[in-house]
């Protein structure tokens, strides 16, 4: 149940949230076991991130919540692949995203916690 986090510090359409949106939950399956169906992703512009510098310039964080800790590579592949899509669709450069990667073994989503 992978929950991925986008946070940017500049304005974004609708139309750019919602392709940020799409390409994190798509390409989830670049982790082995992850698939669209069960993702949830959540981007949010206008934040008051700081890279560096109050003045640095746009920047972002992907937080990426799963519920085991994959290999490694292939939580490469998914940072990749995210920062691409900010860069393109969003204009935030590669050396301005930070990435965290973490697991939540307790993490389920509410019909499996009544069933």
């Amino acid at each position: 149940m992978p929950y991925v986090q986008i946070r940017v510090s500049n304005s974004l359409t609708k139309e750019q949230i919602e392709k940020i949106a799409e390409e994190a939950m798509n390409s989830i399956s670049l982790i082995p076991g992850k698939s669209a169906p069960v993702t949830m992703a959540e981007v949010i512009d206008k934040c008051n991130l700081y890279f560096g510098s109050v003045e640095g310039g746009d920047c972002a964080i992907i937080d990426v919540a799963a519920n085991n800790t994959p290999p490694s590579e292939n939580l490469k592949n998914y940072s990749k692949k995210m920062c691409l899509v900010l860069e393109e669709v969003a204009g935030i450069p590669m050396n301005r995203i930070y990435i965290k990667h973490h697991a939540n073994p307790e993490w389920h989503t509410g019909r499996m916690f009544i069933e």
